[in-house]
């Protein structure tokens, strides 16, 4: 889960500092290192490094993450260069995977950006293609607000993943992220496959440009947060009302992505 701080800082180091809009459990993470090593504590939070002029912030980084070890309970910083993959436990089963990739853009003339960032991104779906992807808050004022979710395409074999919305201004009076670019991302990570190409262009005429899909997911996201909003406020639980509306539209944008991974698994070799 990203967070966006509004603060005029240069630079800032935040210790989780807004732990009430992440998971409120209590996770068991098995930490894989870059040096093939790995081990197990108590995972405590994330530190985030955001760099910001003014109110705009020109970045926000996973810095490093902070955990207690599993006996004496004492507490340790691991720089996030130096972690590679976090599976989080929640008892026996595990609750979510996140792993370091490396990410490029679609650009204006459909291709792909020169520069790559470095991401710490849930796994939301393995399989040909893995669907990565996370929430990304805007906090103010010791308040954290849901602006849009993440999506990331990758094979495992290529060395990035692709993201599959269209990046979003952190000033924005909409929920959840434009799939503008969804079909284009697709075609960068499966396009070689021919019958997958032909369901694209299927997809992007008829269900994304005729029923105008964009517009549609905006108003269901409108919809989930007055639900969201009134179901919360009945059980005086509004305090949780972002974090809720968050996996809400992002499991309910991710239904779009599921939908055409499937035609890719159908189709494709």
């Amino acid at each position: 889960m990203k967070k966006i701080l509004l603060l005029s800082s240069m630079l800032l180091l935040s210790s989780n500092l807004f732990s009430q809009y992440a998971d409120r459990k209590d996770y068991i993470a098995e930490f894989a290192m870059e040096d093939g090593s790995a081990f197990r504590g108590h995972y405590i939070g994330e530190v985030t490094r955001s760099t910001s002029m003014g109110v705009f912030i020109l970045s926000n980084r996973i810095a490093a993450f902070q955990y207690a070890d599993l006996e004496t309970k004492k507490r340790y910083r691991l720089n996030s260069r130096d972690v590679k993959r976090i599976v989080y436990y929640n008892g026996g089963d595990v609750a979510k995977v996140q792993e370091k990739i490396q990410v490029k853009q679609v650009t204006n003339n459909f291709k792909l950006s020169a520069e790559t960032d470095e991401e710490f991104e849930f796994l939301l779906r393995d399989g040909k293609i893995q669907l990565y992807g996370s929430n990304v808050f805007r906090c103010e004022d010791m308040s954290c607000y849901y602006t849009h979710s993440n999506f990331y395409l990758k094979k495992s074999a290529d060395p990035y993943a692709v993201l599959a919305v269209k990046p979003k201004s952190q000033i924005s009076f909409k929920l959840g992220s434009s799939i503008e670019n969804t079909v284009d991302a697709f075609r960068m990570v499966g396009g070689k496959c021919a019958a997958f190409n032909d369901y694209l262009d299927f997809f992007d005429k008829t269900v994304i440009k005729e029923q105008q899909l964009d517009k549609k997911l905006q108003k269901d996201y409108q919809s989930i947060f007055k639900e969201t909003m009134k179901e919360l406020a009945a059980k005086k639980q509004t305090r949780y009302l972002f974090d809720e509306v968050a996996g809400r539209v992002q499991a309910h944008q991710m239904e779009v992505f599921l939908g055409i991974l499937n035609e890719y698994e159908k189709s494709c070799p």
